[in-house]
């Protein structure tokens, strides 16, 4: 007599529904109000219709060269920066180290601040009268206030910026690419192991294949 298997119930709906608050949250909140900004820029000065005066006013505009060049100086050093961190975490945390749990917790922080209050936060770090100044001042580091928003101190405006954006963003890079080590089968890891592949090899390898699908680069 043959066995039948019991049928799993589909899902239906459910994920669809547990989705939904999600999307309605960025349909309302980041994609309308980035298509009413397009259609601001794109405004005619009349009022009626569409122009590209504010495209050209923009482009001309003398700073706009320098704007465009610190924007993506930025880019280039935060990206790099925030993805070795990350991939670090997720390490760590993959690993399944003892305290692992406490490590999720503490890395996932950041994801829990709003980046208004995080705004906040690193400005009162960084300001003159702010924390690192006092704590550097408590220790005997330094004598007197070091003014880091200086803007005539380009490079050091820079690099509080890559530090607070790095702090803000790393813990999503850092959940998406330990989505994709988790995929990695451990048998993997330990042939790598068997096979003397040091730490830097196999994470080269498996870890970084597998976390670039996660996070979409081939």
């Amino acid at each position: 007599m043959a066995v039948v298997a019991p049928r799993r119930r589909g899902l239906g709906w459910a994920p669809y529904l547990l989705v939904l608050p999600s999307l309605a949250f960025l349909a309302v909140f980041f994609a309308v109000p980035m298509f009413q900004a397009f259609g601001l820029a794109l405004q005619a000065p009349s009022g009626s219709g569409y122009s590209l005066d504010a495209i050209r006013q923009m482009r001309d505009d003398v700073t706009f060269s320098r704007a465009l060049g610190t924007t993506l100086l930025l880019v280039v050093a935060i990206i790099p920066v925030q993805f070795v961190v990350a991939l670090g975490m997720a390490l760590v945390i993959n690993a399944r180290l003892k305290g692992a749990d406490l490590w999720l917790y503490i890395f996932a922080l950041p994801l829990g601040i709003s980046e208004l209050v995080a705004g906040l936060v690193w400005f009162s770090i960084f300001t003159e009268q702010g924390w690192l100044n006092s704590i550097l001042q408590q220790l005997g580091l330094t004598h007197q206030s070091i003014v880091f928003l200086d803007y005539q101190r380009s490079w050091l405006v820079l690099l509080t910026i890559v530090l607070a954006e790095a702090w803000r963003a790393t813990a999503i890079i850092m959940v998406i690419l330990l989505a994709g080590l988790q995929g990695i089968p451990r048998d993997y890891l330990e042939a790598a192991d068997v096979f003397g592949a040091g730490l830097w090899q196999a994470c080269a390898t498996w870890c970084c294949r597998c976390s670039s699908r996660a996070s979409g680069w081939r």
